[in-house]
């Protein structure tokens, strides 16, 4: 009876196109026979049911073995196993096949074990044929793999920025976590002055707010779809919204001359205190005022002198707290006034003497003028001079009740000095020049050119090792000339030529036997040598370290070359600074009367009897301050 029914069965399906495909050999075979291998399962799964059997086999097994996380979302790699499954009654070879996210279809005989381990979303499609070739309905199986944990959040923060990374305002918080499309929440809490208990928040983005005084810490991590969380990040946040609770200003002390002491004191309990501004003003307590200086001192306290005062001045003074974030509290005023007292130089200390070299004292030569006449300084020419009135007044020093100051800079350049006449002269002549232009009877003021004395009075050089051409400081010698020869005549009344200044002009000349000795030398003045204070002096231009002068030492020199035959020669010249060394320039030689000319400034030095003026009731010694000087 299966038979029967099975042949009623076919026959209804196919009608005659069974023997049509037995007949027909032209038919195309290859078409024909895809659509019935259809047809045919088909058929089988008919007969299936009519019988209780199939020719079609089962699908295969597919089973994923991972971590999972959430969302059933794998945070591992996967295994695939895909296993051939036989019904009761199958018999014979069953193939598997299987594509990969749109693969290449594979086919084996054998049970699959595969590890997928690419992130992201993978479609494995499985089905399996018989020997027949039937083919078993298909299955499709999607798994997800996310094995990276997310990037870590961005916290940024905004509010006024005040200083030391401190906030003078609420400080809006936002914490990002970037545009990841697996992103699942983001979880943060706050630690310190605004708690904030531990908040998760759905999305990329958490917005809150910090209002509290204080620093607050806040920690915040991401979580992904898959359950996978970033590193945790930490963000501190300053805030001081509160200026410092007081601020306050006192005299300490006594003022003196040109100095005001003041204590201030000032507290805040939240960010601390960072700096005093110490301000002042000459014309008002409300207004007008001026920053001295803002000290930098994190305590509650602070000592601190206004220097550098005008004398018979009334100032009010005032102080600005600030703490760490730039809260400011300002002190009431207190009003205090500078009277000057003179400056007795008797009373002083010698360490009080040596810290007032290099002031400012404001001295006002009296004008005049002077000719350097060509009769006596052998330049060939008459020169004409006046008060240089735009020089200033340096203390050099302050001896036996006398003040000596130094002119700032060099005055009246091209001062020409030439041959024997220049030499014989020329002492006379620049101090002359001095005492003409840069005096101030008044004052009990003489002017002078500066000498080696001067500066030998304050260098640590030791002349007696310098040797010039196998010739030692301090050797005598002794030549005689005959009637040809000539040298400066004054030579003959200054035995040692250690004598700087001459009561009478000198000529002429005379021959005979010379007797010298060696009184010339040079160095580089530096601090090797002098004081840094003294180094100014004498070697700047009004302390500018560039700026190097040339100008006459009104002392005469004399120097032998002493050759190795036995014969020597004498040159006769007067000391100067050039180029920043203590040197000399030599105006006449004896070999056959040959001259030089020179023409350097001069360095005017005063001489003041201290009894005969006062010093200091105004001024700080400072160049735009110099200390007052007048007539008692």
């Amino acid at each position: 009876m299966l038979v029967i029914l099975a042949a009623v069965t076919l026959n209804s399906i196919f009608g005659n196109n069974i023997i049509g495909i037995a007949t027909n050999g032209a038919l195309n075979y290859a078409e024909e026979q895809q659509k019935e291998l259809g047809m045919l399962n088909d058929v089988s799964d008919m007969l299936g049911e009519i019988t209780g059997d199939t020719d079609r086999p089962m699908m295969p097994s597919v089973t994923l073995v991972g971590t999972k996380g959430n969302n059933d979302i794998y945070t591992s790699n996967v295994t695939v196993e895909i296993r051939i499954n036989r019904g009761i009654e199958q018999t014979g070879a069953i193939k598997i096949h299987y594509q990969i996210n749109d693969g290449e279809e594979q086919i084996t005989e054998e049970d699959v074990s595969l590890e997928v381990d690419t992130e992201g979303t993978t479609t494995i499609i499985v089905w399996a044929e018989n020997e027949r070739g039937n083919i078993s309905d298909k299955q499709e199986v999607s798994f997800t793999i996310n094995k990276t944990a997310p990037s870590n959040p961005t916290i940024s923060l905004n509010g006024t920025e005040g200083d030391n990374n401190y906030y003078k305002s609420n400080v809006g918080v936002t914490i990002n976590a970037g545009n990841a499309s697996n992103i699942s929440s983001i979880k943060y809490k706050v630690e310190g002055a605004n708690p904030i208990e531990e908040t998760e928040v759905q999305g990329t983005t958490a917005n809150f707010e910090i209002t509290a005084d204080g620093t607050s810490t806040i920690t915040a991590y991401i979580i992904n779809s898959a359950g996978l969380t970033s590193e945790t990040i930490t963000q501190e946040v300053n805030k001081d919204t509160t200026s410092p609770s007081t601020a306050s200003i006192a005299l300490s002390g006594e003022a003196g001359e040109t100095s005001i002491t003041v204590n201030a004191n000032g507290e805040d309990s939240t960010s601390g205190i960072a700096s005093y501004i110490f301000q002042y003003s000459t014309t008002s307590k409300t207004e007008g005022f001026t920053t001295k200086e803002e000290v930098q001192n994190t305590s509650n306290s602070c000592t601190f002198e206004y220097q550098d005062l005008t004398s018979n001045t009334t100032y009010y003074l005032r102080v600005i707290v600030k703490d760490r974030a730039g809260n400011t509290t300002e002190s009431s005023v207190i009003e205090q006034r500078i009277e000057q007292k003179e400056i007795n130089f008797a009373e002083l200390t010698e360490e009080e003497i040596n810290g007032m070299v290099g002031k400012y004292i404001g001295y006002t030569p009296v004008s005049g003028n002077f000719t350097s006449s060509s009769t006596y300084n052998g330049y060939g020419s008459s020169k004409y001079f006046s008060t240089d009135s735009t020089l200033k007044w340096r203390i050099l020093e302050v001896t036996d009740n006398t003040l000596t100051l130094i002119s700032d800079t060099t005055a009246n350049p091209t001062f020409g000095l030439e041959s024997y006449n220049g030499y014989n002269n020329g002492v006379k002549l620049l101090n002359d020049a001095c005492a003409a232009m840069y005096s101030n009877s008044s004052l009990g003021a003489i002017g002078r050119s500066i000498n080696i004395t001067d500066i030998e009075n304050h260098s640590r050089f030791d002349k007696t090792t310098s040797s010039e051409y196998g010739v030692n400081y301090g050797t005598e010698f002794d030549i005689t000339y005959d009637y040809t020869t000539y040298y400066p005549r004054i030579h003959t009344q200054e035995k040692t030529l250690e004598a700087s200044k001459q009561n009478q002009w000198y000529t002429g000349y005379s021959s005979g036997k010379v007797t010298g000795k060696m009184t010339s030398y040079s160095y580089e003045m530096s601090t090797s040598y002098m004081d840094s204070v003294f180094l100014e002096l004498f070697r700047y231009q009004a302390g500018a370290e560039t700026n190097l002068s040339n100008y006459w030492i009104a002392t005469r020199c004399l120097n032998m070359m002493d050759w190795e035959d036995g014969s020597a020669m004498f040159r006769w010249g007067l000391f100067c600074v050039e180029s920043g060394s203590v040197n000399y320039k030599m105006l006449y030689w004896d070999d056959n009367a040959i001259t030089a000319s020179w023409a350097y400034a001069l360095r005017p030095i005063v001489d003041i009897n201290l009894s005969k003026v006062t010093v200091g009731l105004s001024g700080n010694g400072s160049s735009t301050s110099p200390y007052s000087i007048e007539a008692k």
